[in-house]
């Protein structure tokens, strides 16, 4: 994958913390070390998971937790299967989500 085509799964991945028109220094970090987008795109749907569950829970899950009730939900699967780097987190975690 090019750099262009990965700053902008960066972009999606990262837009919450780091606005595109400013330097991040997270994105500088993920442009070197160039993580597959497969599991950045994963990683920041189960942090958005954890923080919907942590909310209806009123506690902070933890990481593990939200692991756990990912994979045991069938998120996991879903996502397997849905997974592409052309659509966009919000869509993604939409389409995994909703059942």
């Amino acid at each position: 994958m090019n750099k262009i085509a990965y700053k902008k799964i960066l972009d999606d991945v990262c837009g919450e913390y780091c606005p595109s028109t400013k330097y991040c220094i997270l994105k500088e970090f993920l442009i070197e070390s160039h993580p597959s987008p497969r599991l950045l795109i994963q990683l920041k749907l189960i942090d958005k998971f954890k923080y919907e569950i942590s909310e209806l829970e009123t506690r902070d899950i933890g990481w593990a937790e939200a692991i756990s009730l990912w994979i045991e939900s069938g998120n996991a699967k879903r996502f397997g299967e849905l997974y592409s780097e052309n659509k966009k987190i919000k869509q993604l975690y939409k389409e995994i989500t909703t059942i």
